[in-house]
């Protein structure tokens, strides 16, 4: 199994399977993180690997390059793509930034041992990968041509494999003619001047790709290739659902106008209790009693005779 002997060796979820056909091609993408190691948890939670992760100091290895990684979508039904020959590498960084000459240079070092070791020629039969918009946008317009990737050997961007929507790496036209050159060391070649030497936006930056790793809408391979989908909610449950969230501004409302009328109710109160203990008490005034008259006499009862 090809490994690169100047790679740091470093597996996370293993291989999608053995290849099943197709030329030998390299694959560039982006992390769209600021670390290798956030890129590492990003691949061990979904299982999309790659062969390759490259910063500007590191070249990891996770996967043997004789079988396939599982970075790519793979539809039912089309071609191959993970397990389609091709031997895949993560850039640490985002598609809408630029790459630093150091990240380049690794990436350009681990192309010239890949191309040897799998006889892959230094062309994008694709074409280029198209550089994001003036405002860090997708370009749009990327040729994922499904006959020519599945015949033609070369360099291929994440953006020109089919049956896949991401438009990373978005190399520079002077990047990628820096990772073609095969002139052995560029140092102070003029031509690559514009290159960065240090990123320090990186770290404080997020992708233009909200998907990008997202489970629910990447599709990665097993040993059998597999359609990760979304798990169904019941149609009453989501009904349900609906209607408790729809319902719960109002509730609330509710809820809101009993405690401030409770409130209001409890301060009337106590005020009533306070202006009653602020009165003088009043004595409360005898009843009248009724004159006594004089006791009319009796009238004598006649004896009868």
């Amino acid at each position: 199994m090809p490994r690169c002997p100047f790679a740091t060796w470093k597996p996370i979820s293993g291989s999608s399977g053995s290849h099943t056909g197709g030329p030998f091609k390299i694959v560039h993408h982006t992390t769209e993180g600021s670390t290798a190691q956030g890129a590492f948890n990003a691949f061990r939670a979904h299982r999309s690997d790659p062969h390759f992760t490259v910063d500007s100091t590191t070249i990891f290895q996770h996967i043997d390059t004789g079988v396939a990684a599982r970075a790519l979508r793979n539809a039912s039904g089309g071609v191959q793509t993970n397990r389609d020959s091709a031997v895949q590498i993560e850039v640490v960084g985002f598609a809408h930034r630029p790459k630093t000459r150091a990240t380049l240079e690794n990436v350009r070092k681990l192309c010239r041992w890949i191309e040897a070791t799998h006889s892959i020629p230094r062309a994008w039969p694709n074409g280029f990968p198209k550089p994001a918009t003036a405002s860090g946008q997708d370009p749009g317009g990327h040729n994922r041509n499904a006959a020519i990737w599945d015949s033609k050997a070369g360099h291929y961007g994440h953006s020109n494999v089919p049956e896949n929507t991401h438009w990373d790496p978005a190399y520079t036209k002077t990047e990628v003619e820096f990772l073609m050159d095969d002139r052995g060391s560029l140092e102070g070649v003029d031509e690559y001047e514009s290159i960065i030497l240090e990123d320090p936006g990186l770290e404080s930056d997020h992708s233009r790709m909200p998907d990008h790793a997202d489970p629910e809408g990447v599709e990665t391979e097993s040993v059998m290739p597999m359609r990760v989908a979304r798990k169904k909610r019941p149609a009453k449950a989501a009904a349900a659902k609906r209607k408790a969230r729809k319902a719960a501004p109002k509730k609330a409302k509710k809820a809101k106008k009993a405690k401030k009328a409770k409130k209001a109710k409890k301060a009337k109160k106590s005020t009533r209790r306070a202006v009653a203990r602020r009165k003088p008490a009043t004595k409360r005034a005898a009843p009248k009693r009724k004159s006594a008259g004089k006791a009319k006499p009796r009238g004598k009862r006649g004896k009868g005779r």
